[in-house]
């Protein structure tokens, strides 16, 4: 149990974490195109989330939403404007989906992406959109002023120190335990 409580307390203490709250940029596409086709600059950093709604009600309209940055392209399933449900409120056809959620890497996905809304009438693909999402990088600086936590990070690790050497004198005093008596 002892080591059980050390090593839970050098977890706590350790490592202190630095991070933007997480963020969904939502797209809504209609027959008017994409809302908006651009997401402006400051909007998103690493990390953070786009859902790609298809709100295009125009009968027999599909979206397929393309995302590409430095060769590398991620594609939706094929978007739909309204999803056939059963009595039960379950979707009759499975793969039938109205929204396409796309998560932007913690790591390497900051810069430019270029994005592509190809709009289908029956199967038929009737014209395409283009659009541009800039993702931040997500610094823990601004500028030349470091955040709180780069000052508290090596008090936090002291701190983290003094606990592992305390929780260790701890597992080695001898047991007051009277049951442990011989």
């Amino acid at each position: 149990m002892r080591v059980l409580i050390v090593l839970f307390s050098v977890l706590f203490f350790a490592m202190p974490v630095v991070g933007h709250e997480l963020a969904v940029y939502t797209i809504v596409v209609t027959s008017e195109g994409p809302q908006p086709a651009h997401v402006p600059q400051e909007s998103l950093k690493e990390g953070d989330a786009v859902w790609f709604w298809m709100k295009d009600s125009t009968e027999g309209a599909t979206l397929v939403v393309n995302l590409e940055k430095s060769g590398k392209t991620f594609s939706s399933p094929t978007l739909s404007y309204h999803c056939e449900l059963d009595e039960q409120g379950e979707k009759v056809e499975e793969d039938c989906e109205n929204r396409y959620q796309f998560q932007f890497n913690q790591y390497y996905a900051s810069g430019m992406w270029d994005a592509t809304y190809e709009v289908y009438h029956n199967g038929t693909l009737a014209h395409t959109k283009a659009g541009t999402i800039y993702i931040n990088e997500d610094m823990h600086e601004d500028g030349d002023h470091l955040h709180l936590i780069d000052y508290l990070r090596p008090v936090a690790t002291m701190l983290a120190l003094f606990s592992l050497l305390a929780m260790m004198m701890v597992l080695t005093l001898p047991s007051n335990n009277p049951d442990e008596e011989e």
